[in-house]
């Protein structure tokens, strides 16, 4: 090992990587990124307005003895049901999801009457992701057909609201920590059921995703608990980083063990949903990963890339290196609707023309290439920018800017291991879930729009209880 070490490809190598080091932090992408927000008065405008509301619902709550009603009852415990959302959230329907949402929000409801001394918690991405609500919001009712466009908008708001239930309800590390492992752990169930599915291929899985001339070895694409191969790989994009983290921040190794075997099933389940976008998402959410603990692991990540084909199946393989080939029909279907997509931009990008099918489909016709349909633009920038216009998409990428700027200070900050590394897997997870919506339209599926939302408010709770340590440290 010390040979190796002491080699002069080695050292050349520790020299090149410790420049990139050193021009990544002093670059102004990663100044931007690091720097603290100011926080807003704790006192404004708004946020008196919503207390003097709650303080007369407290008032009703009283006259009608609901505080006694619910006094130590579960349905004012509202962590107990955030962890029953998510650990649900990828095997129900998504009505089933909304219903489970909203009683959770109603729990939370509770608990605000019940709590005289209940403060709202900051977080940088609050103003950001109040502001893409109502511009959701507008471009459903101004959409080209507002009846299906607006039960959507609502549909996806509650989804986007239910992040302000669990910053403001999950408030310990232990909390924390018990949601996170119910993340993983579900994750890690519906591997297994993929990957049961691969092996009972003909009973449960569909080929229906396999271009057969193409691909010929591929008999199934497993799809899990979802409706499609590429949206349960979408869903094991969150939860591999995070098996990751804990990984690294749990001491013991029988801890270990665990969330190697948990992370590790999910990795085997990604692989055979064959899913392209979701093979460089993860391969992207592992560079970043290995790279936010310490750049010298890019060493080891390449070697492993080269040395990758020797171990694995020949058929995923082919799929990995069938990327960008327009013989495949997945490939050239997409790059028609890109064209498509990109030319309605064109005509449309000062106006949200609202979300669903039937909105979509109202206009995308007049631009499609060679006839072809399609249900959406296959790629969540360009269909967020055909839905809410302009505006909308500049509010999204605020909030992936906020969240971005959340975990990276929180990083920077952190005194806890168990922080740091969860920070690690937050940023991870979101940059490996954004390069497959390079690929594809993630939002298309509900129960992946409310995993997004959970996952992003799991990220800025995650910053403000490290903060709270670091405070407490200092005094």
């Amino acid at each position: 090992m010390n040979t190796i070490k002491e080699s002069f490809i080695f050292q050349f190598l520790i020299t090149i990587i410790s420049k990139i080091e050193n021009m990544i932090k002093n670059s102004w992408i990663y100044s931007l990124l690091t720097k603290e927000t100011i926080r807003p008065n704790e006192n404004g405008f708004f946020l008196n307005i919503l207390y003097s509301l709650i303080g007369v619902l407290r008032k009703v709550f009283k006259f009608l003895k609901l505080n006694i009603v619910f006094k130590d009852s579960i349905f004012a415990k509202t962590e107990i049901w955030i962890g029953l959302t998510v650990a649900m959230a990828p095997i129900l329907s998504t009505m089933q999801m909304l219903l489970l949402v909203l009683f959770t929000t109603m729990s939370f409801v509770i608990k605000i009457c019940m709590d005289e001394n209940f403060k709202f918690t900051y977080t940088p991405l609050n103003t950001w992701v109040i502001v893409f609500v109502l511009i959701y919001l507008f471009s459903g009712i101004v959409s080209l057909d507002m009846m299906s466009s607006i039960k959507i908008s609502m549909l996806v708001i509650s989804f986007m609201m239910f992040y302000f239930v669990i910053v403001n309800s999950i408030t310990t590390k232990k909390q924390l920590k018990v949601i996170l492992n119910i993340f993983v752990i579900i994750g890690a169930l519906v591997s297994l059921f993929g990957i049961y599915q691969y092996i009972f291929a003909g009973s449960f899985a569909s080929s229906s995703f396999v271009d057969k001339e193409m691909f010929e070895d591929i008999k199934t694409r497993v799809n899990g608990t979802f409706d499609n191969p590429n949206v349960l790989g979408e869903y094991l994009l969150f939860v591999i980083p995070i098996a990751a983290s804990l990984f690294f921040a749990e001491k013991g190794w029988i801890k270990k063990i665990f969330y190697m075997g948990f992370g590790g099933v999910c990795i085997i389940c990604l692989a055979l949903t064959y899913s392209r976008g979701c093979y460089l998402g993860i391969l992207l959410a592992l560079a970043v990963f290995l790279l936010l603990i310490n750049l010298k692991w890019i060493i080891a990540f390449i070697l492993g890339i080269i040395a990758a084909p020797a171990f694995l199946p020949q058929s995923i393989i082919n799929r990995f290196s069938s990327i960008g080939n327009m013989a495949d029909s997945s490939t050239s279907y997409r790059v028609s609707i890109w064209k498509g997509a990109i030319d309605m931009i064109k005509d449309y990008w000062y106006r949200p023309i609202g979300q669903g099918t039937t909105a979509f489909n109202s206009i995308y016709p007049l631009y499609s290439y060679s006839g072809v349909g399609a249900q959406h633009s296959h790629n969540l920038f360009l269909q967020l920018l055909i839905e809410t216009g302009i505006v909308g998409i500049i509010s999204f990428l605020g909030i992936i800017y906020k969240f971005f700027q959340t975990v990276l200070c929180g990083l920077k900050k952190a005194k806890e291991a168990f922080y740091k590394y969860c920070f690690i897997g937050f940023a991870s997870g979101m940059i490996g879930f954004l390069l497959q919506s390079i690929f594809d339209n993630t939002w298309y599926n509900n129960k992946i729009i409310l995993i997004f939302w959970i996952f992003v408010a799991l990220s800025a709770t995650t910053r403000n209880l490290s903060d709270m340590e670091v405070k407490c440290e200092e005094n």
